[in-house]
């Protein structure tokens, strides 16, 4: 079974490390599943061996779990604010995993060498470049440290889109709700060579625009799926609009019509 293919999985992680994310993943995803109708979409775009970077949007404390539940058998770090571990019993959770607690923006130093580290031994990351989690369930604007570190690792990126987790446990509340639906989705690989190939800030742009354009689609399927009833209305369902590409020629403006010619004299004008 392919479950067992632990060197394909996870190279270098310990068994025990390894059962217990799986055996965990199961609970937790199983437990959203009752509660919230947790349904999630695009596994076949997860490589099945080698470095990952996972990209992903950031709504909730639930999120780690969502993206555990999408990503199937290949178990990530996650490189998350230190934030996300002031709730003792979630901290203590996560850090199980190997999460990574970084200061501020993730460009600390400490937390890019230890990816990089992850990376190069052909295991997955888990990165939430909004830095933390969305009051609303918008997009918030992505910070650089995931480009830094996707361009030094030189890594395939796999975007994700979340949403109803902030309806399931708002950012301003404690604990979760037992309200709402979750669904998540993953995209197509984004090559490293074709990020390469961009500017910083149409690599940026991609990265922001597709994790969006994710949420957005379950965002949409939920809707449709509930009636109407979740996710709850607001500032969500507005889609990230991109940039026109920086190389994109001008819109060409029409010229101004002509002005009609004179008529043309004809012989009872002239008599």
């Amino acid at each position: 079974m392919k479950r067992f293919e632990f060197a394909r999985r996870v190279p270098g992680r310990s068994v025990t490390r390894i059962l217990w994310w799986d055996v965990s993943r199961w609970v937790f995803t199983t437990a959203l599943r009752l509660v919230y109708g947790l349904r999630v979409r695009g596994l076949e775009h997860i490589p099945e061996r080698g470095p990952v970077l996972f990209v992903s949007n950031h709504q909730s404390y639930f999120d780690p779990v969502i993206n555990g539940a999408i990503v199937k058998d290949r178990q990530y770090t996650a490189i998350a604010r230190e934030s996300l571990f002031r709730f003792k019993p979630f901290a203590w959770l996560i850090r199980s995993y190997g999460a990574l607690a970084v200061a501020g923006e993730a460009s600390d130093t400490a937390a890019i060498k230890i990816a990089l580290g992850e990376l190069a031994a052909g295991r997955c990351i888990l990165i939430y470049p909004e830095g933390t989690r969305s009051p609303d369930g918008a997009l918030r604007e992505f910070q650089r440290g995931v480009l830094l570190l996707q361009r030094r690792a030189k890594v395939d990126v796999v975007p994700i889109g979340i949403d109803g987790a902030c309806d399931s446990w708002p950012r301003a509340s404690k604990r979760p709700l037992w309200t709402g639906r979750i669904a998540a989705e993953a995209g197509p690989v984004i090559p490293a060579a074709q990020l390469a190939a961009m500017s910083a800030d149409e690599a940026m742009e991609l990265l922001s625009s597709e994790c969006d354009r994710l949420r957005h689609s379950v965002r949409q399927s939920m809707r449709e799926r509930t009636g109407g009833r979740w996710p709850l209305p607001g500032p969500g369902d507005q889609l990230r609009v991109p940039p026109p590409p920086r190389n994109a020629a001008p819109v060409a403006t029409p010229a101004p019509a002509a002005a009609p010619a004179p008529p043309v004299p004809t012989h009872a004008d002239l008599t």
